[in-house]
């Protein structure tokens, strides 16, 4: 593994094994009981697999002695040759792991090694993800769908404004917490294999990686005019648009590689009516219609997109101004006067 930055290596835990049991040891403190150190031993039984990818495995495991906040967990289990691509990984997922942000992002408890494994362990979420809720059923319904799309703008908000790029928004990377009917809708993004952090992925071309039905045409090589540099960030907003398209209609925004083509030449055929004939509203349409513009330029960033008149009122419930947040490439506000208290 390359150098393990400070903010990763402070998520490492101290891990020992016995026979089929993983044991973290922790030296806590407790305020409240006004110890200055506590010793404890977590111990974690592994109970089956959850899935199985081209880079890994991932497990439950079920806690069975010391436990605190969570008795489940998914462990990633990433074999030895891939494991300085997980580097940036375990960056965005322990830094958006902070309570400020733990409401969008898949929560890290935490990552050791196991022979020539590196054992990622994240927050289990029994409902699956939100391919298998697209899968199950019809359409999603206009309302809920609205709700869900907030919640992930606003995790990718989070993400830019931050100066980081998902680069794989997808269903299969949206993990659903609870849902309808016995609880509102409440989904985290998940999967940062391949995010970058903007200066890197801004200025300058990169290997293209991710999800071919969910990219944006620059990254298939059909960007328009000179395809000197690839904004990851408007990409992102790309695959948002393509997946609310699909909750909306079960279909993807493009029936084939030939339309995807004809409407980089001509963007008056976006199919608007699809969204509008199952049910989504007249600014829903617009709404997608703007992630997927043809040129990156032109998509609503993410700050944009939580104003949009769609999107405008679970704004307002937030308390929140998203308007051109600040970092993202084109921003010209001023972070707002800090009051200044004589001393």
């Amino acid at each position: 593994m390359s150098r393990i930055p400070d903010l990763v290596q402070d998520t490492r835990l101290d891990t020992t094994f016995d026979d089929r049991y993983t044991v973290h040891h922790h030296d806590d403190s407790d305020d409240e009981r006004n110890a200055r150190s506590m010793r404890r031993a977590e111990v974690w039984q592994w109970e089956h697999m959850l899935a199985r990818g081209g880079c890994g495995e991932v497990w439950l495991q079920r806690c069975v002695q010391g436990g605190r906040s969570h008795n489940w967990r998914a462990v990633k289990v990433v074999p030895r040759e891939t494991q300085v691509h997980y580097i940036s990984e375990l960056e965005a997922i322990a830094k958006f792991s902070q309570k400020r942000y733990s409401k969008c992002f898949v929560k890290l408890f935490g990552w050791y090694t196991a022979g020539t494994s590196l054992c990622i362990a994240m927050e289990y979420f029994p409902l699956g993800d939100l391919q298998k809720q697209m899968s199950s059923g019809g359409p999603i319904a206009h309302d809920d769908v609205r709700d869900i799309c907030f919640q992930i703008m606003e995790g990718l908000h989070y993400m830019h404004r931050e100066g980081f790029a998902h680069r794989d928004i997808k269903p299969g990377n949206v993990l659903v917490k609870s849902r309808p009917p016995a609880s509102s809708w409440w989904v985290k993004l998940s999967d940062f294999g391949i995010s970058k952090r903007l200066e890197e992925s801004m200025g300058q071309l990169s290997t293209v990686k991710g999800t071919v039905s969910y990219m944006a045409p620059e990254l298939l090589g059909h960007e328009p005019g000179s395809p000197v540099q690839i904004d990851y960030m408007a990409s992102d907003m790309w695959s948002a648009g393509e997946m609310t398209f699909r909750m909306l209609t079960k279909s993807a925004t493009f029936s084939s590689h030939r339309a995807l083509l004809r409407y980089l030449d001509r963007p008056d055929l976006f199919p608007s009516q699809e969204i509008t004939n199952h049910g989504g509203s007249e600014d829903a349409a617009s709404f997608i219609r703007q992630l997927m513009q043809p040129s990156p330029e032109s998509r609503l960033r993410s700050g944009q997109a939580l104003e949009h008149p769609w999107l405008r009122l679970y704004s307002q419930q937030c308390n929140q101004s998203y308007t051109q947040p600040y970092g993202e490439p084109g921003s010209t506000l001023t972070p707002p006067a800090i009051p200044m208290y004589d001393s």
